[in-house]
């Protein structure tokens, strides 16, 4: 069993404005099948060998970005977080009203935070990994949906759905018992025959009674405290690393636990039905990204839905039954 470290809030590396420069200590870490080459630092990720090529580098700036003509694409309202995507002469510029400003160059090889002294490096990181990455991938072809994957064998099973459906548990519980981590809240998915995934966040974010339920102490060596806990460190026969063939996309819609109702059920959808249920999950929704974007992610997730089945799934909302939606997943997927 792996000993489990704590990183306390103090351990978390900070965003030093004082080296915000090209010239600054960056470090290189794999993520999503490349390389990210980053003067932010990223505990959540795994280094990459040296003299690697970056695919992505991230640069931090002092100051206010630079202003210019811009177009806006979209916005999006969540709560009191607010997120709007304008169009610039050099590419995108993403707003994001907790952490600041984040521009990506037109082919997505080059992302400027604007350095905010009040943003939490938690936040900052997310945003990185997250929409800013997403939008840089989106330019090179890729389809990026809001959900985790594990791989069982050599095919890859992703979960979609909405923050707080369970995404990230149910692909710590699968990994626990014997799957391995692709990634966690981003997917980005290679359009094709067969629709493959890329490797992910070798890590999770869970919320605290989540982490304290799981056995994460068998497949990961550090946790990280913030608004929710990160689950990093996972070993080697734990994660993988490579592109991975779809198996299913599960869409999840959760109930409500009952002495009658099985741990888990499945419904299989209609390619068309498939479709629009993908198209609702993508990481980057069409508010945000405007009408033309929109309809290139609706093109690719038609393409997904006519080559990998699609189900939505039913799981218990019962920390107590999560053994048993884990073996029926399990047991599927083997019969497939």
């Amino acid at each position: 069993m792996t000993q489990l470290s704590v990183m306390t809030a103090a351990a978390f590396p900070s965003i030093d404005a004082s080296s915000s420069s090209d010239s600054a200590s960056t470090r290189d870490y794999s993520v999503f099948g490349g390389v990210l080459r980053s003067e932010i630092e990223f505990p959540e990720l795994s280094l990459a060998s040296k003299g690697a090529v970056p695919s992505w580098t991230v640069v931090v700036r002092l100051g206010a970005p630079p202003r210019g003509e811009m177009m806006s694409l979209g916005a999006r309202q969540i709560g009191q977080e607010r997120y709007e995507l304008w169009r610039l002469s050099s590419g995108l510029r993403l707003k994001y009203s907790h952490a600041g400003t984040f521009d990506i160059a037109c082919d997505g090889s080059r992302i400027i935070w604007y350095h905010r002294q009040d943003a939490l490096p938690e936040l900052v990181r997310s945003i990185v990994i997250g929409p800013a990455i997403s939008l840089a991938l989106e330019l090179s072809g890729f389809l990026c949906l809001h959900g985790s994957a594990v791989a069982i064998g050599d095919e890859a099973l992703a979960f979609v759905g909405p923050k707080y459906h369970g995404k990230s548990t149910l692909a710590t519980a699968l990994t626990a018992a014997g799957a391995r981590l692709i990634g966690d809240d981003l997917l980005v998915v290679r359009v094709g025959k067969p629709a493959t995934v890329r490797p992910g966040v070798a890590s999770v974010r869970l919320w605290a009674d989540m982490a304290a339920a799981l056995p994460l102490g068998s497949i990961c060596d550090t946790l990280m405290p913030g608004v929710k806990t990160t689950a990093t460190g996972f070993v080697d026969r734990a994660v993988t690393a490579e592109p991975t063939a779809l198996q299913a996309i599960y869409v999840l819609s959760p109930v409500r636990s009952g002495t009658d109702i099985p741990a888990a059920r499945r419904d299989l959808l209609s390619p068309s039905e498939a479709t629009i249920a993908l198209a609702h999950q993508t990481k980057l929704p069409p508010p945000l990204v405007g009408l033309r974007a929109a309809g290139t992610q609706l093109a690719a997730c038609a393409v997904v839905a006519a080559t990998v089945p699609v189900w939505t799934l039913h799981p218990v909302r019962d920390v107590a039954r999560l053994g048993s939606l884990v073996s029926q997943i399990i047991e599927w997927s083997i019969a497939e």
